[in-house]
């Protein structure tokens, strides 16, 4: 079985799928593969990253600077990559690079992974069965049993109005204007149900299969990583996401400011921790984009 991924779409790593040395230096500028998880609850773990190429979103928003400030990802995204995988490789690439076992856990990120949704259950379920945690970072627009099933830690990152890629989102940018599109991200980029649905898969059920909230699963978890740019961001997501759903305590929430560069995260930082400290929310940096500056592989 096969799934698309991004031009070298599984990092950091410093062996091929048969454990023999590729010679290349890492973005990371490391010296063994792997990396650091750099956002949310599981921020700091040891991890190797898988990345799916193509979105059904086109994130874009307004950069502090006026200009547009596209998904950080555009080769995922807006102008998708291809590079299709045998999933017995990616599995033989990410057992490879693990420091002698050392890494644990395997982030899948995108894209939006959840567009390959048969491909993506086969790979989440091999990695599951090697011993591996899973994370699955999504927009929380498509659901699957499988998916939920396979996954340890389900990131969802619902995106915000202010994500929407109308044309003074793309100034600059090089990505031109698409009326069709971004009036598709406006309708689909939230869908309350299928966040719920992945909530759900985080709890128990009582005997008549009804979602028990009290009880929380010891091998699931999930986090709701919002995107903010603007404080008025904050009153979107507390009426039109966390109004509608069941089973999210206030740890499970994270704000993220948006920005791809050092200064742009710092300054959009002080009011976003200032709102997680007064809700009791959680605030998340983006650790690798701090540590290792604008890179693909890190």
């Amino acid at each position: 079985m096969i799934i698309n991924l991004v031009q070298n779409g599984i990092f950091p790593i410093s062996y091929d799928k048969d454990g023999n040395p590729l010679n290349q230096e890492m973005d990371t500028g490391l010296k063994i593969p792997g990396t650091v998880q750099g956002e949310g609850k599981w921020i700091g773990t040891s991890c190797i990253f898988i990345r799916t190429t193509a979105c059904n979103l086109r994130c874009a928003w307004v950069g502090l600077d006026g200009k547009g400030s596209p998904c950080d990802t555009p080769y995922s995204s807006h102008k998708p990559e291809k590079n299709k995988q045998e999933i017995d490789d990616v599995v033989a690439i990410v057992k490879a690079n693990t420091n002698n076992g050392a890494i644990k856990h395997v982030v899948v990120s995108g894209g939006e992974p959840t567009m390959q949704t048969e491909n993506l259950e086969e790979l989440l379920k091999r990695l599951t069965e090697e011993g591996f945690k899973t994370t699955i970072e999504t927009n929380g627009t498509i659901y699957s049993d499988g998916i939920a099933k396979y996954t340890n830690l389900c990131s969802m990152s619902p995106k915000l109005a202010s994500s929407t890629p109308w044309e003074a989102n793309l100034v600059d940018t090089g990505i031109n204007f698409n009326q069709k599109w971004a009036e598709r991200h406006e309708r689909d980029r939230k869908n309350i149900p299928v966040i719920q649905s992945y909530i759900d898969n985080c709890y128990e059920k009582d005997e008549e299969g009804n979602v028990d909230y009290t009880k929380r699963k010891q091998s699931h978890d999930f986090q709701l990583k919002f995107v903010v740019l603007q404080e008025v961001d904050i009153e979107e997501i507390e009426n039109d996401f966390l109004k509608y759903l069941k089973g999210v305590n206030n740890d499970d929430v994270c704000l993220m400011p948006e920005g791809v560069t050092a200064d742009d995260l710092m300054t959009r930082s002080y009011w976003t921790i200032e709102a997680c400290i007064k809700r009791g929310w959680r605030f998340t940096p983006r650790l690798h984009a701090l540590l290792f500056g604008v890179k693909r592989g890190v």
